[in-house]
């Protein structure tokens, strides 16, 4: 079991660093640009990955490996939405806790063979996952029903491509893992070319980049990474940007502007690099060991978002949020010692 603690673990540092370089870059460059590059450098670390550790090509290693990238694009849009509707500081646990809770439903279902303390330390990290997902202020404004579907559909649809994940064989290697986060990549570039010859795909894009605008707060107040996803700092990248940031050839650039909009762009594939080898541990884990104890350490990854918030950008831990820290670090030690 300790073996896998330190692979989920792993894997959850990895997302929650590339996630916070991520949501950097997203608020300086549009979330669909950053989301791409994101994806188009974890797409590379894959294809090393799988021309090094290689697996077998069979039928239920290509069938689990869509069916994850198609749930996860899905949910990786539906992600967007609830946070873009708003308010995070709600939307944020909800898909923290269904995202968690489906790894472990299906793995009661199927009859993991955990014990009582390794059943407990799982209670602890998906509470303690949650708790870290919110903000100083949790405000009901805004939490309409549609929004509510939306990060609904984003915990299920990202819980169940885990599971996709953990279904294939263990001789599929990195197969399976490869095919989600390539298909995602081409479904993002797809996404790309609609947003331009279409123009409500057009709109829906520009909402992902103006959720900020429609958010009750202090105009002084800065965006709070802490949810713990890339997601939840990409979207601050809003409606502000869209009116202040330059476009070429207008008399506003400088080339201040497209030094900061080139780091954004660095950023970003920093992150999609940190992503990559977070899914290639995450593959590693699951065939290792149980679904359920994988996918609530790996969803552990906003501690890592939220501590390097703390210690680089200064921002505040609130009491919840520490609580959950200590519940998660206490979760991972039960579980190592399970």
């Amino acid at each position: 079991m300790t073996l896998i603690v330190v692979l989920a673990l792993g894997s959850a540092l990895l997302y929650g660093v590339g996630d916070y370089f991520g949501g950097v870059a997203a608020r300086r460059i549009p979330v669909l640009a950053a989301s791409t590059i994101n994806y188009a450098f974890a797409a590379i670390v894959l294809v090393i990955a799988l021309l090094a550790a290689g697996g077998v090509w069979s039928q239920s290693a290509v069938a689990g490996g869509i069916i994850a990238g198609v749930l996860a694009a899905i949910g990786f849009l539906a992600f967007y939405a609830a946070l873009a509707a708003g308010p995070i500081s709600l939307m944020s646990p909800l898909m923290a806790l269904l995202s968690s809770a489906v790894p472990v439903v299906v793995a009661f279902a199927i009859g993991d063979e955990l014990g009582p303390v390794a059943w407990a330390a799982i209670a602890l990290a998906i509470l303690g996952s949650v708790l870290i997902s919110v903000e100083r202020r949790v405000d009901t404004r805004g939490a309409r029903p549609r929004t509510l579907l939306y990060a609904v559909i984003a915990g299920l649809c990202l819980g169940f491509a885990t599971v996709a994940l953990d279904a294939v064989p263990d001789d599929a290697g990195m197969v399976p893992v490869f095919l989600d986060t390539t298909l995602g990549f081409v479904l993002l570039l797809g996404l790309v070319g609609l947003s331009r010859a279409v123009p409500a795909v057009r709109r829906f894009v520009a909402v992902l980049d103006a959720h900020e605008a429609s958010q009750p707060g202090p105009a002084h107040e800065a965006p709070q990474p802490g949810p713990g996803h890339a997601a939840a700092a990409a979207a601050s990248a809003t409606a502000a940007h869209l009116s202040t940031t330059p476009t070429p050839g207008s008399a506003m650039v400088t080339v201040d502007d497209y030094t900061r909009r080139n780091r954004a762009r660095l950023l970003a594939a920093i992150a999609g690099l940190l992503i990559g080898g977070a899914n290639v541990l995450l593959m590693v884990a699951l065939h290792a060991g149980s679904v359920a104890v994988v996918a609530v350490l790996v969803n552990l990854y906003p501690v890592a978002t939220v501590l390097l918030a703390w210690v680089l950008l200064r921002e505040r831990v609130n009491a919840v949020q520490a609580t959950g820290i200590v519940l998660a670090v206490t979760a991972s030690v039960m579980l190592g010692l399970a």
